[in-house]
């Protein structure tokens, strides 16, 4: 009887012990567990202050911008634009952006093409604050400035659009306006980017003898893979009612009629051979084309014109087996 009392009282006892063990250990691996664990405290989350992001250096926020953290590279980079387009700074940036002399119009094209490309800008106010009229008048005057260098030739390409005297450095002033034209467009216009800029580019086709002036909106939809910067300008331009207003007004695109005479001769003049996407440099006498007046329609004979109206609407049936002659040829009935 005792030594079943004394086996009782041990297991009783073992029991007891299991279960504070287990407590125990359990409590100590919770509390391992607190202490181990990372937490990000709030103020870590929180955006810097505009009292700290103007106490830091310049020197700083460049070390920054090439740290391996991407959210410490955007931040800094942030920092960076929006000092450069506020007060004395963006002054300072305008002035050298318009200015004549090569190495700070180069520079301040540089941090300006920067500003409104760049992606980690693009949710920023950076490029709100770059579509004001100051903005697109040094744009302009930029671009007026790169006029006088059309003297060498860098390009082999021949081209009705694009010069082969064109600056290396304008390319990155006609990128930067691509971006921006969208932004004010009126701003823009106001700015004299036809008046000033546009009305005097050496287009080859403008240069020409005969010249094509007034086909170059045409021109850059034809050959708008040679220049597609400018072609998206220009495309831009002739979208906006004033742009095509500015555009007609200095020669650079038809009248509306002109356009659709434009379209109606290319089509209609099979026997002469002419073709208005034809381009031949210095070849008057060969198979380029000139511009064709529109009033040339209304010069020709009226059965003349109803023969081809009548042409233009013919149907060809034809399987593929044979040439196709007249008798495929199918027009509608002449009318007295």
């Amino acid at each position: 009887m005792a030594s079943h009392m004394s086996d009782r009282l041990l297991w009783l006892c073992l029991g007891v012990s299991l279960f504070f063990a287990v407590r125990g250990i359990a409590a100590d691996l919770y509390r391992v567990n607190e202490l181990t664990e990372i937490k990000n405290d709030e103020s870590d989350d929180k955006i810097i202050s505009e009292g700290t992001e103007d106490a830091l250096k310049l020197d700083t926020l460049l070390k920054l911008s090439n740290s391996t953290s991407y959210d410490l590279r955007s931040a800094a980079l942030r920092i960076i634009g929006e000092r450069s387009v506020k007060g004395d700074t963006r002054d300072l940036l305008l002035k050298d952006l318009a200015s004549k002399h090569p190495e700070r119009r180069n520079n301040a094209l540089a941090a300006m093409f920067f500003l409104v490309s760049n992606r980690a800008l693009s949710r920023t106010s950076v490029c709100s604050r770059l579509k004001d009229l100051p903005t697109y008048t040094a744009l302009v005057d930029c671009l007026c400035n790169f006029l006088n260098e059309h003297l060498e030739k860098t390009s082999g390409t021949i081209s009705p659009i694009l010069p082969q005297t064109r600056p290396l450095g304008e390319l990155k002033a006609l990128r930067t306006l691509n971006i921006l034209l969208q932004e004010n467009t009126p701003a823009a216009l106001e700015a004299g980017i036809v008046s000033r800029w546009l009305a005097k580019y050496p287009f080859p086709c403008a240069t020409t003898n005969p010249s094509r002036r007034q086909d170059v909106v045409i021109l850059m939809k034809t050959w708008w893979s040679d220049d597609a910067v400018m072609s998206s300008i220009f495309a831009t331009l002739s979208s906006h009612p004033d742009g095509a207003k500015q555009l007609r007004k200095h020669g650079l695109m038809g009248s509306m009629m002109e356009e659709n005479d434009h379209d109606d001769v290319s089509d209609e003049n099979d026997d002469e051979d002419e073709e208005s996407d034809v381009w031949m440099v210095d070849g008057e006498d060969t198979a380029g084309s000139s511009r064709v007046p529109g009033r040339r329609l209304r010069e020709r004979d009226p059965e003349e014109q109803a023969l081809r109206r009548r042409r233009r609407e013919a149907m060809v049936l034809s399987d593929g087996r044979r040439p196709i002659g007249n008798d495929d040829i199918i027009q509608l009935p002449i009318s007295d």
